[in-house]
């Protein structure tokens, strides 16, 4: 019987010998149940597992070992992913409980600061990056959970993929038709808060069709989703996130549909279409405290993080995606495999719309111009507040081919990549003004457009062209070596765009309904420009690394990568000063160098990998005090260790955990500053005990704890420019299970079972007082599914 899987171009693929499409059968450790996958919540060492390196095929040739590749590489499986997915977890939440390199969940619909290794991760859809050099932080809600049949991971920076994955990759990969005939399922959940409340109340309804014939497949997926409030420990409900937006009342629709079919025993053609939609529609604001406090006179008192009732947003906050990826594949050309993808994804979102005060930045920007009378200034500065709401619009297109030759050099078994890419991404973003009047007359909780747009930086068009070569090379029975080279180019337009302060101060002064300033001050005001203008950058990146056989259970492994990215060129942009100059030595891109050093093994029925890591960069990013984002020409290092380790005790019991250790500095005046934690997680370790019951059924209690760290905060003082925040640690316990019913399986969980009162990293860091919301209390989810 043949089986079809989702042949488009898999991000290990364009990693040379390292795509994961695994074929032979092999037992999960966390349920004993045969798998089309390897699965584990930390890298499972299975040393014999092989693993397709072309098309996902039964019979197909080019395949290699896991254990062979010099780098860290994990699986997650479907069985995995469906465990921890009962209830209104999110992708992000899954991720971050069974991946150890990746930093916390921020709780919110926002996965800004979840890095890898303190880098920003490249995440994929069906290897469509979803991430660009404009990001909305919002990949992880790309898709529905249940629509996913497994996720890929490279930890560390990679030269082979290209520009962008500077911490690691996660490739996000839908479900295709697998077996023969149609087939089927159903799913329906519930989910709510620990008292019950009506607000908190939540359901999730999919339905999944298959079709495997002898050439032809398909599926489609269809989930449904209405979330409802969140609510913390003490049973209040949690104010909403006025920086990123979250999830509380939205309502969304995740459509997952792939084709495929094979044109002859060596060609095929698979074509995966996602879309992703939802839409806040809530009733509650943030509660700005009597007479808009919060923001005229914010060192009065700290905010009071409620949830305010009977607010009235003319437009919600939403978030639009939609990915196409067509590949070819052909396994017989000249003797080589080849595999051609070409991809499209358009991405639009709103945010939540938020009120803010004329600020110090502001200040420097027209006395910059030419403004400098102090108390002309300081009514400004007074007066000056402003209501404003965000939406961007991201559009990307690419191709990219990649060809696999199994051969043998200097009477070595060699396996040949070599490829080339190619992709542009178009992005702008535009603020939506707010009326003033009612937003002041109902205390922060109505907006209503005014009718004014202003930009948010330049529209902005990046090329990233590439091309590159690896070999990977069995030296001997024990010791496999990989070796390439890239060459990458990126190439940026940006058009001319007013700064947003400058946009501000020209209507201040020359619009007659804002208090006629330009007459009571006697100044003509002109806003500044910055031009339009275009950078082009290019370096070639190596990689090595190595891996070695010492005993039939331990394994060592070393790897050297280089990564090339941009910061986000958009939103840099917003915040410069008129007549800032966008050329290519004004605007550079970040180059890292990457080491790992680790060790894997298997004693019995133990498993364990530990890996030491260190990437170094010629720039850093901050987000500062005034919450814009600079690239400082300095240099930085990150170092730190992940560990994992699995114990079957028996048949029935399993038990393991996951540590990360991540620290890094960034140079200042000749002095070593600790990056803070919007750059990278704390501590983070992960424990779990799981029972399976020989009928199917299993019960898991797992933890997730984030070590504090004030060590960022103190060295603020040093360099005042940036925003750093204490953290304070935090751990969570969590049950859940699935219980296999005479029709279908029931799925459950309790998170935060303890009902613990804490912050996420996320909203302990980031923005200010008002980002510093508390995170959920104890939440319940039961869910139902049915195959067919």
């Amino acid at each position: 019987m043949k089986s079809h899987h989702q042949v488009a171009l898999s991000v290990l693929t364009l990693c040379i010998s390292q795509q994961l499409y695994a074929q032979t059968n092999v037992t999960t450790p966390m349920t004993g149940t045969a798998e089309n996958s390897v699965a584990s919540e930390v890298p499972n060492v299975t040393l014999d597992t092989i693993t397709v390196t072309a098309k996902a095929k039964t019979g197909t040739a080019l395949a290699q070992k896991i254990s062979e590749m010099p780098a860290v590489t994990q699986v997650i499986g479907e069985e995995d992913i469906r465990e921890q997915a009962t209830g209104n977890r999110t992708t992000g939440d899954i991720l971050a409980q069974l991946i150890p390199s990746l930093g916390a969940s921020s709780g919110s619909t926002s996965n800004y600061g979840t890095t890898m290794r303190g880098r920003p991760v490249q995440y994929l859809l069906n290897g469509v990056p979803l991430s660009g050099s404009r990001s909305l932080s919002r990949e992880l809600n790309s898709i529905d959970p249940a629509q996913l049949e497994r996720v890929e991971v490279l930890s560390g920076a990679t030269s082979i993929y290209g520009a962008g994955a500077a911490g690691g990759l996660i490739n996000l990969v839908t479900k295709s038709a697998a077996g023969m005939g149609f087939t089927g399922q159903t799913r329906l959940g519930i989910d709510s808060s620990r008292e019950f409340e009506s607000d908190s109340l939540g359901y999730h309804v999919g339905q999944s069709l298959g079709y495997g014939g002898e050439r032809v497949y398909g599926r489609l997926d269809v989930d449904y989703d209405n979330k409802g409030g969140k609510f913390d420990s003490h049973g209040d409900r949690i104010g909403p996130d006025v920086y990123q937006t979250d999830q509380q009342d939205t309502e969304s629709l995740s459509v997952n549909a792939n084709l495929g079919m094979d044109i002859d025993d060596s060609q095929s053609v698979n074509l995966a279409v996602t879309y992703y939609n939802d839409e806040q529609d809530t009733d509650y604001g943030p509660d700005y405290g009597k007479n808009l406090q919060v923001l005229l006179d914010p060192d009065a008192a700290p905010p009071s993080l409620k949830a305010i009732d009977g607010a009235h947003i003319e437009n919600q906050p939403y978030t639009t995606k939609t990915s196409v990826n067509l590949n070819y594949n052909n396994d017989d050309v000249a003797g080589s495999n080849l595999s051609i993808t070409g991809y499209y994804r358009d991405e639009k979102g709103r945010f939540y719309p938020s009120g803010k005060t004329a600020d110090k930045q502001a200040s420097e920007v027209w006395q910059t111009n030419g403004l400098t009378d102090e108390d002309t200034l300081g009514k400004l500065l007074g007066a000056a507040t402003y209501v404003m709401q965000s939406e961007a619009d991201i559009e990307v297109m690419g191709l990219r081919a990649a060809m696999q030759t199994d051969t043998e050099l200097g009477g070595k078994h060699t396996l040949l990549s070599y490829g080339a890419d190619f992709e542009r991404e178009n992005s702008e973003q535009t603020y939506y003004g707010q009326d003033l009047n009612q937003f002041i007359a109902s205390n922060g909780l109505t907006a209503v457009s005014n009718g004014k747009t202003y930009n948010a930086g330049p529209e902005t068009t990046i090329d990233k062209i590439g091309a590159f070569v690896n070999a990977d090379i069995d030296m001997t029975d024990k010791w496999h070596a990989s070796a390439g080279v890239r060459y990458q180019k990126l190439k940026s337009k940006t058009d001319a765009f007013i700064p947003i302060y400058e946009q501000l101060l020209d209507e201040y002064f020359n619009d007659p309904r804002i208090i006629g300033v330009s007459k009571q001050y006697g100044i003509d005001y002109q806003a500044g420009e910055v031009a339009k203008g275009d950078t082009d950058h290019d370096k070639t990146l190596f990689n090595i690394g190595s891996s070695y056989q010492l005993t039939p259970n331990d394994q060592i492994f070393a790897n050297f990568s280089q990564g090339f990215t941009t910061a986000d060129i958009q939103r840099a942009l917003r915040d410069v000063r008129a007549g800032f100059v966008v050329n290519s030595d004004n605007v550079q891109p970040i180059a890292i160098n990457n080491y790992d050093l680790g060790w894997e093994g298997k004693r019995g029925d133990t498993s364990a990998r530990v890996t030491g890591f260190y990437n170094t960069s010629d720039k850093t990013v901050q987000f500062t005090n005034d919450y814009t984002v600079e690239v400082v020409d300095t240099d930085e290092r990150v170092y730190g260790v992940e560990g994992s380790l699995t114990q079957d005790i028996s048949d029935n019991w399993q038990v393991g955990g996951s540590v990360a250790y991540t620290r890094g500095q960034y140079k200042k005046d000749g002095d070593w500053l600790e990056l803070d934690a919007v750059r990278l997680t704390p501590l983070k370790g992960t424990a779990f005990a799981q029972y399976n019951f020989d009928e199917g059924s299993n019960i898991r209690l797992q933890a997730l704890a984030i070590g504090g760290d004030d060590r960022a905060f103190k060295d603020q003082q040093k360099d005042p420019n940036t925003s750093a925040q204490p953290v304070t640690g935090y751990m969570t316990l969590d049950v859940l299970g699935q219980v296999k019913m005479p029709v279908g399986r029931v799925g459950y969980g309790v998170y935060n079972v303890l009902n613990k009162d804490y912050q996420t990293v996320y909203h302990q860091t980031t923005f200010g007082d008002m980002n510093r919301l508390p995170a959920t209390g104890t939440t319940y989810g039961l869910s139902y599914t049915v195959d067919y």
